[in-house]
């Protein structure tokens, strides 16, 4: 009996213990192109961690007020791997592409 809870035992573990692979949907919301110098920045830095839909689902009258105050917490909070000089390249391109300044 001890010899099959010990085969049972470690079954289960070699099946817990096995690879598992997902394959995730290919993103359909890109960052919206831009000559700003914060679209190749959101690029390298915000795209590590998220996409586009991000920026598209925030409310449409948003100002610089509240893109810095999202930046800074992405930075502050998540760790996002901006610098102090990043943060208002980023925020104007966000402020200008996806805020109530959007040209």
């Amino acid at each position: 009996m001890k010899k099959m809870i010990l085969l049972f035992s470690l079954f289960v573990i070699t099946s817990i213990a096995q690879a598992k692979t997902i394959e995730l949907p290919s993103d359909t919301v890109l960052w919206r192109p831009s000559d700003l110098p914060g679209y190749e920045l959101t690029l390298q830095k915000c795209s590590t961690c998220h996409s586009a839909h991000y920026a598209e689902y925030q409310p449409p009258n948003t100002g610089v007020g509240y893109w810095n105050a999202q930046v800074l917490r992405m930075k502050n909070v998540f760790k996002a791997p901006i610098t102090d000089e990043e943060v208002p390249v980023i925020v104007d391109y966000l402020n200008k592409t996806y805020g109530a300044n959007r040209k």
